[in-house]
């Protein structure tokens, strides 16, 4: 738990990781941003493609990203 009562999802030696589905997409970038800014280490989201139609919040996330300096992973939900 961070010292204002927030919890990182994944805290890796370099970066400070926020899961979250991709609907979810801007709170995850302030997530991550937040806990990045918290820590000192550097900002990275998980986003979780659920179905095709996710793809549209992907390309979102990874463009606010790439200006950002933000790492995103994603991974996909099994049928």
């Amino acid at each position: 738990m961070l010292s204002d009562g927030t919890r990182v999802d994944c805290l890796t030696e370099e970066y400070a990781i926020e899961f979250d589905f991709a609907d979810k997409w801007a709170e995850a970038i302030g997530q991550s941003l937040h806990y990045a800014l918290m820590t000192g280490k550097k900002p990275g989201i998980v986003i979780i493609i659920e179905k095709e139609s996710d793809k549209k919040h992907l390309k979102k996330v990874k463009g606010i990203a790439l200006k950002k300096d933000i790492k995103i992973w994603q991974v996909k939900k099994d049928s």
